[in-house]
């Protein structure tokens, strides 16, 4: 009667088993579209006897997991910082690109009006509309630096905006990861379904801030996660979050510091490190270009005017001024104000004659001079040259942005194969557990008629 008791006891166990893996499949099947969500199985173990002769206790649980492969999810943390990273960078160089406009309707096309207007004062040295000519077009030039230097200062600033917005999102992602961690700690070490959906949480959480910059990991005793950047700046240790304070630098961007040190050169990769490196290298780079090139038209121009003299026969003065502005060459260019209604005061002439046109056909050649980049290169070929690194930068953002979104794609397909749910494959289990539990029922009814039978012959 024991041994039947103790087949009774095998064949509940059994039941209960085979119902926790029937739960554990519909909990797959319910998460196949769950973001972060790894695929549970269930752990069984087959019960010692307790006798010699006794065929076993059946089976039990030992427990619920998760499958992942921690390697393959940092590799695709990786790849997904440096595609938002080149993302970006591409995004901004987009913004960029459009404001330089097509050939001929930026400053490319200013600085052609402007020396086709001292080559017709040329033909015509002695007519005050060519001189006023000279002066709406000296003055369209400065307009259009000023436009577009404006337009990279605009999307230096946007890049700016956006990384106080990252920065947020990022300090936000880390609270809430220190969170997870301190309820990991606290519910146990055992796999329980409850720490599982916490390392769901925490992997996603871990997901979104490798977007946003280049993260290192490390796997605490109690479950959580340990989060640091740069030069091993703490993001968050345990339960506690470490945020990212912004401050106001000397030239009026946002930098980044940790426990109050700056640490923004530090920050690479993801989100943050592609708006830094757009914000702080490439737009300045482009800028500084352009300064240089209003520099040495603005001092070309006023050497060659300075020595010419006016209608007057009085030497001629600087044509453009270039003031003292933090934001450079190209953004304080402008028509010097003595000449601004004076088309008499444009120098033409070499000499005090009036009809001399000297002067206004050595401006004139000025275009074709090759005094930018070392004697290399002319005033129109210089700026084709900074249009044409933007297009490149951007183009190579791009070309990485898609290169890295294809590598992290098939990454994701092996984290998939690893960790995702397979609808066939949770089918197939659930028969499987479903014919189990149904052939245990059986066994229980079985050993139940037995004992029946058995308390009915002691009953007699």
């Amino acid at each position: 009667m024991s041994s039947l008791l103790g087949c009774l006891s095998s064949a509940a166990r059994s039941l209960n088993a085979q119902s926790m893996g029937l739960a554990i499949v519909g909990q797959n099947i319910a998460n196949v579209n769950t973001p972060n969500y790894a695929r549970r199985t269930v752990d069984f173990g087959a019960v010692p006897p307790l006798e010699s002769w006794s065929a076993g206790g059946g089976v039990e649980v030992l427990g619920i997991r998760s499958t992942r492969d921690l390697l393959v999810e940092s590799r695709l943390g990786q790849e997904l910082g440096y595609e938002r990273a080149q993302s970006a960078l591409a995004d901004g160089l987009a913004e960029v690109s459009a404001a330089f406009g097509t050939a001929r309707s930026s400053v490319d096309g200013a600085l052609t009006a402007f020396f086709d207007a001292f080559a017709n004062l040329a033909g015509d040295p002695t007519a005050l509309s060519g001189r006023q000519a000279v002066l709406s077009e000296a003055a369209s030039l400065a307009a259009t630096f000023h436009d577009l230097a404006g337009r990279l200062g605009d999307a230096r600033t946007d890049a700016d905006t956006r990384v106080r917005s990252a920065v947020s999102e990022v300090n936000e992602l880390a609270t809430r990861l220190a969170t997870v961690n301190q309820a990991m700690a606290t519910a146990g070490a055992a796999d329980t379904p409850q720490r599982l959906q916490y390392r769901d949480e925490q992997m996603g959480l871990i997901e979104k801030l490798s977007q946003l910059l280049q993260v290192q990991t490390v796997a605490r005793e109690d479950g959580g996660f340990d989060v640091t950047f740069g030069n091993g700046r703490a993001l968050v240790v345990g339960g506690i979050a470490v945020p990212l304070d912004t401050m106001r630098g000397e030239d009026g961007t946002t930098r980044l510091a940790s426990q109050g040190v700056d640490v923004t050169a530090e920050v690479s990769g993801g989100e943050l490190g592609g708006l830094i490196s757009l914000r702080d290298d490439l737009i300045p780079g482009y800028l500084a270009r352009l300064d240089t090139l209003a520099f040495s038209v603005a001092t070309q121009v006023n050497t060659l005017h300075g020595a010419g003299f006016d209608l007057a026969g009085a030497p001629g003065q600087p044509v453009f001024t270039l003031g003292t502005v933090a934001d450079g060459t190209a953004a304080a260019i402008a028509v010097n104000p003595a000449l601004a209604g004076q088309p008499r005061m444009v120098a033409a002439a070499g000499s005090p004659s009036p009809g001399d046109n000297t002067t206004a056909r050595a401006i004139a050649a000025l275009r074709s001079a090759r005094v930018l980049d070392g004697g290399t290169a002319t005033f129109a070929e210089a700026f084709g040259s900074l249009v044409h690194q933007v297009g490149q930068d951007a183009a190579t953002a791009s070309d990485r942005r898609d290169g890295a979104a294809e590598v992290a794609r098939e990454i994701r397909n092996m984290r998939e194969a690893v960790s995702g749910v397979s609808l066939d494959e949770e089918a197939a289990l659930m028969l499987r557990f479903q014919r189990a539990y149904e052939a245990n029922a059986r066994y229980f009814q079985s050993v139940e008629a037995a004992l029946d039978i058995l308390m009915q012959m002691v009953g007699r």
